[in-house]
Order: C-alpha cells, then structure tokens, then sequence
C-alpha cells in the first residue's frame, strides 16, 4: 500500500518540512470484491454491502484501506516514542463523514490520530489516502481523452497556456486531468469548496517527479500550492493548507 516513492519526493520538495502519511492501492477491475470481514466494523461492513455495484464497492473499501493503512503506520510511528499506548490492534474507531462531507475520525481515537487530518480519493484504477497534521486534499483521476469534452467547465484558456509551458510533452487532455486534479484536491482541503472556474492556475514550477502548481480562489484573496504527478496513465493531486 506504500505509494511510489516519487510521491513522497515530490511531496518532500513542494511541501518541506510538511510529514504525512501516503497509501496507494490499485484496484482490480476485473475481479470480484472480496467481503471485508474481520476488517470491518459492523455498521462500516453494512454501508460496503449496501452498495449495488462492484465497482462501487471496490472504490469504497479500497479509500477505507488507505486510510485505515495510513493510520496504523502513524500509530505505530508514535507507539515506538510511547511504549505505554494501549493496544492498536483492537479497534474502537472509525472513519466517517463531518457535517461537510469531509472524512474524520471518530469514536475512541487513538491520541497518535488526534489532530490529524485525512483526505481519500478514488478514480480509475486506484484508491488514494494521505492523513496530515495541517488540512489536506488529495485527488486521483485517470488520464482520457473526454475530459476535452467538459474542459470549459473548469479550465481556461490562460490556465491551458501555463499548464502548456510547464508539461510541453505531455497531451491536452493529460494536462487538462492534471489541472482537473489539482483544483480537486484545493476543495477537498478547503471548508468552503470553492467553484472550478473560481480557481484560477497563476503560477507553476517542473519538480524532478512532478509539477508545483499555485491556485488562488475567492477572487485571489486565498492562495494555495498544489503537488501534481503522473503515474500509470493516472493524474495525482496534493495540496496541503498552510496555517
């Protein structure tokens, strides 16, 4: 579930000082969801089951993998500072959904997990979870052709000019997915979920693994930097909130 470690490079270099936690996990189309028992709270194992389609159940389980993955690594981090935390392997806790959709922890969390903040994405062939100490939004989005078709309604056409300056060899619609991503990832780390077109791409910088993006929204009064990647045909997005 360790992401590649070009992740974390880039990371490390847009986003200095900043640790987290990062779980990747590809998810296999073509194969059955397997039932999550043992894994699974009761009420968590309902809502997987209450789901009609496999491939909903593959994208649901594998965000709940990735963040249940990220945790126990954090967890197991602070357990080697204090030997005295109770045992983790009995789970008390959750994830679950705040009053603005965001995910959060509850329950007896665990004080390795107390302040912590988490973001889950999933798209195409992989699910994605990143925990930090400072809001985070992360986003996945596989790399096609018909996001040409609704590129209007989140794009323009000086936001396409940079994203042509900073990534000339990729395609239209890859630059246009990774812009798709980024902004995703500023409202999933934001309380008041601002507009795709309300975000506006001003600045960006090739890293070694990557691309560092600058967003501004609210009419250019809040200001953000974005991570962007890509992987496997796939567009990743990172964007952490500096306090």
């Amino acid at each position: 579930m360790l992401p590649p470690p070009s992740f974390e490079v880039l990371w490390a270099a847009v986003f200095p000082g900043a640790s987290c936690q990062m779980s990747l996990l590809p998810l296999a189309e073509d194969e059955p969801p397997l039932a999550p028992i043992g894994f699974l709270r009761p009420d968590e194992l309902r809502q997987w089951q209450s789901f009609a389609s496999d491939k909903r159940k593959r994208e649901w389980l594998g965000g709940r993998l990735c963040a249940y993955g990220c945790a126990r690594r954090l967890a197991r981090l602070w357990q080697d500072e204090k030997p005295a935390m109770n045992d983790f392997q009995v789970r008390d806790w959750w994830l679950a959904n705040a009053e603005d959709g965001r995910p959060c922890w509850q329950g007896n969390i665990p004080e390795a997990l107390w302040k912590t903040h988490i973001s889950i994405s999933h798209g195409g062939g992989y699910a994605l979870a990143v925990m930090a100490r400072l809001p985070v939004g992360v986003d996945v989005q596989p790399c096609q052709a018909k996001v040409e078709r609704v590129a209007a309604q989140f794009a323009n056409r000086q936001e396409e000019n940079i994203l042509t300056r900073l990534a000339p060899a990729e395609d239209r619609p890859t630059r246009l997915t990774l812009l798709w991503s980024a902004k995703e990832s500023v409202r999933k780390a934001t309380d008041d979920l601002p507009p795709f077109l309300a975000m506006r791409l001003i600045h960006g910088k090739r890293e070694k693994d990557g691309w560092r993006l600058t967003l501004t929204w609210q009419e250019g009064e809040r200001e953000t930097t974005v991570a962007a990647t890509l992987h496997d045909g796939h567009a990743f997005a990172f964007c952490l909130l500096e306090e």
